[in-house]
């Protein structure tokens, strides 16, 4: 038993075959912090593919000649009134970026109008991409912020806010600080409407086939697009014989 306890304390302990690897040990604190990040991550990437869907129907690339009626309009992308802020509506910009779970997965980058309702953007989800950044538009009666909303930090960039009204320019700063605070609440409002609906009972009994029927009918409608696409291809290959021959 001696022999076998002097051997014992000649091995090198874990620390030290780490230490002598040149790989650094990682803390129990810094493990759990990492694992909190992806959690966040991935939360912060249902929420924008989830405002994606819950905006379809309404999107628009465009920033101006908005006129929305909170009061009489029911359309996608609504958000009720809270204890945050009033009624107001979210609106896709001009940019989404889908990219996979895991650090080494490529990503997807949509631009143009109306990219909430590109069939390409609802195609890539349903092929198991999620939104990591896309452009909104915050509507409120006849005023529109504009911010660019990242899932990775939960933070938003290229903020615009509305045009200022006062005409002071001590008032002028506050309208600004104010605008600025409406857009983060109505941000928040956003996100805690989501937490209801994927915190419910019936998210796994009723949004989830929802998504399903959303996301099944995009790739009806890129494959309708890609045959109209194919037809027209084999159309104008058709008639091209036929002008040759005409200018000969």
């Amino acid at each position: 038993m001696a022999k076998q306890a002097e051997r014992r304390r000649s091995e090198p302990s874990l620390r030290e075959q780490i230490a002598e690897s040149g790989e650094t040990e990682q803390s129990t604190t810094r493990i759990a912090l990492n694992e909190e990040l992806t959690d966040r991550r991935f939360l912060g990437r249902e929420f924008l593919t989830w405002l994606v869907y819950h905006s379809d129907g309404s999107s628009t690339g465009e920033d101006e000649d908005f006129d929305i009626d909170l009061e009489e309009d029911t359309s996608s992308g609504r958000f009720d009134k809270s204890e945050r802020c009033d009624a107001f509506r979210v609106l896709i910009g001009e940019r989404v970026i889908l990219k996979a779970l895991g650090d080494g997965s490529g990503e997807i980058t949509a631009r143009g109008a109306a990219t909430g309702q590109s069939a390409d953007v609802r195609y890539a989800i349903a092929g198991g991409l999620t939104v990591r950044e896309v452009d909104l538009l915050f509507a409120r009666g006849d005023r529109i912020w504009q911010a660019a909303a990242n899932a990775e930090n939960f933070d938003l960039k290229r903020v615009k806010l509305p045009a200022l009204l006062s005409e002071e320019d001590s008032e002028r700063a506050h309208e600004r600080l104010q605008l600025i605070s409406d857009l983060d609440a109505m941000l928040r409002a956003a996100y805690d409407a989501f937490l209801r609906v994927r915190l419910h009972a019936d998210w796994q009994r009723d949004t989830v086939p929802r998504l399903r029927v959303w996301l099944a009918r995009s790739i009806l409608e890129k494959k309708q697009l890609e045959l109209e696409l194919a037809a027209e291809k084999s159309a104008a290959a058709r008639r091209a014989p036929a002008r040759r021959a005409q200018v000969m």
